[in-house]
């Protein structure tokens, strides 16, 4: 692991040296900053190209870090809007969970337990809302999902299976409700073409003619999506 010094900040890197590589490239994953860069490329081409590019790096790094506790007063992202959340330590033998308007009050006998106990309200949640999307989008896109399944996918927003499963990650609902609406159109196309070719793409722009807004917000937000403070804007109302 190497080390450079970025805007007076150090920050380690993993260097590949490959063939294949063109010219230098940066890429920050949760793994951290990665750097690939053809064989002969100097380390002073590598340092400068961090150095040019080093608020894309820091701001890349800074999504990576951990989210901030869940305490009382935390604003939460839910489709476009925001929830409040309250948590309280309480001698009792389980975590509960209740949820009226815009607030989430959780009540568990280790603060150990209010991340888990919150996530899992986002998952049920997120089955009930991307479930009702699946079904009214694919009598409309003709087809016949066998099984909505409710992942934690990271990167790839949802998945379909060869044999009919769609996946979608509980994330899309600290998204803006298209986003959600996006991704489930996107994995439901792919019962009709299990590919991406321009039959594929045809079939998202007849359902969502203005999609591409949503791709774009899932490229520059994506690695925001953790429970924390609510990404971008509230927008009013829940979807």
């Amino acid at each position: 692991m190497r080390r450079t010094v970025l805007a007076g900040r150090e920050v380690p890197y993993a260097l590949l040296r490959t063939r294949a590589a063109r010219r230098i490239s940066l890429r920050v994953d949760d793994r951290g900053l990665r750097v690939s860069a053809p064989p002969r490329a100097s380390v002073r081409a590598i340092e400068e190209a961090l150095r040019t590019h080093a608020d894309w790096v820091l701001r890349q790094l800074d999504r990576l870090a951990p989210p901030p506790p869940l305490v009382s007063g935390a604003r939460l992202a839910l489709l476009g809007a925001h929830l409040e959340l309250s948590v309280a330590l309480e001698s009792r033998p389980r975590a509960a969970l209740s949820f009226t308007a815009a607030r989430l009050d959780v009540a568990a006998p280790s603060e150990d337990l209010f991340g888990p106990v919150v996530e899992h309200w986002y998952r049920e949640a997120a089955r009930t809302h991307l479930g009702a999307l699946a079904a009214r989008w694919a009598p409309a896109l003709g087809v016949s999902p066998t099984r909505l399944r409710i992942a934690d996918q990271r990167s790839r927003w949802g998945s379909c299976s060869s044999t009919g499963v769609i996946s979608l990650s509980w994330r899309l609902l600290l998204a803006p409700p298209a986003v959600g609406e996006y991704v489930v159109v996107h994995e439901l196309a792919h019962l009709r073409r299990p590919d991406h070719s321009p039959a594929f793409w045809a079939i998202v722009v007849d359902a969502l003619p203005a999609h591409a807004a949503e791709r774009r917000w899932l490229r520059r937000h994506g690695r925001e999506l953790r429970l924390g403070p609510a990404v971008g804007p509230a927008t009013p109302g829940l979807a």
